[in-house]
């Protein structure tokens, strides 16, 4: 495997190739992440002269159309153009998001970077693996779900920081009022979504909660003095190496009835998830 140093080096080569805008002091990389069927893909930060910077009006500024390697989970990465990020306005005028020059449907979650994404395979598991059902099924009863219906949407495994052992991320959901990416306003007694890592510590299985929601075990009273128990929707939006470093992030996405967020942490087994980018719209 090559030094990170020399990763470094690739990085900043090929991010020059890209178009990505850096001086070569301090190569600047910009994170994009799309959700399935929406039209522009949101600027979730950058990494640059080794620090974080968030996809705020700053960095916007510093970002004209550029060329990006845009990977999912499954598949080839390909190179797209984008514009310029800008404003989404009100009332998310903090958020940015940057135009595809050529329009194109999101099928997947689709991630945007300057350097390649992938330093190890990542690979879909079925989702009718007993394992992984008996997981889901443990956390939710744990959380008072007594006879969860249990639905895995995705499975993914993958050496996430380069040691030589394989991580699981799993996610699972039921919403019986879904509408695409978001979930209804409350959820029926036992909807839920759980977005769980899975490692090996000390020779046992671990289990990290990367996001989870349990409805109400009864439904919510709209006439209550109570306030509404906004339900929320966990998703796998990627794993990508963001910086060069040779670990990769995952990037996730959260949903409510009106609004969404992303996020990227980065993992490890002794340090454990450590948010790194994030952005969202909401109302």
């Amino acid at each position: 495997m090559a030094s990170p140093l020399l990763r470094r080096a690739a990085a900043l080569a090929l991010a020059c190739s890209l178009g990505v805008p850096g001086h070569a002091a301090t190569p600047l990389n910009p994170v994009l992440v799309r959700a399935p069927g929406e039209g522009h893909p949101y600027l979730l930060g950058a990494w640059q002269g080794g620090r974080w910077r968030p996809g705020d009006a700053a960095l916007a500024r510093e970002l004209g159309a550029a060329t990006y390697l845009r990977g999912t989970l499954a598949g080839p990465a390909a190179r797209v153009a984008l514009k310029a990020p800008a404003s989404m306005g009100d009332p998310c005028g903090e958020t940015f998001q940057a135009r595809l020059a050529a329009p194109r449907d999101a099928r997947t979650f689709e991630v945007y970077t300057g350097i390649p994404q992938r330093p190890r395979p990542v690979t879909a598991l079925p989702l009718t693996s007993a394992v992984y059902r008996e997981v889901v099924r443990q956390e939710l009863v744990r959380r008072g779900v007594r006879a969860p219906v249990v639905t895995l949407t995705a499975v993914i495994r993958t050496d996430l920081d380069g040691d030589g052992t394989q991580e699981v991320i799993v996610e699972a959901g039921r919403y019986r009022e879904r509408s695409g990416n978001f979930p209804p306003p409350t959820g029926q007694p036992g909807d839920y979504s759980l977005l769980l890592l899975r490692h090996v510590a000390g020779g046992r299985a671990v289990t990290t909660v990367l996001g989870e929601h349990v409805a109400p075990a009864t439904p919510w009273d709209p006439g209550s003095t109570e306030p509404m128990p906004l339900a929320s929707l966990f998703r796998l939006a990627g794993v990508a190496d963001l910086n060069g470093d040779g670990r990769m992030e995952v990037l996730t996405s959260g949903t409510y009835y009106e609004g969404e967020a992303f996020a990227a942490r980065e993992w490890t087994p002794a340090g454990g998830l450590k948010l790194r980018l994030e952005t969202g719209c909401g109302v």
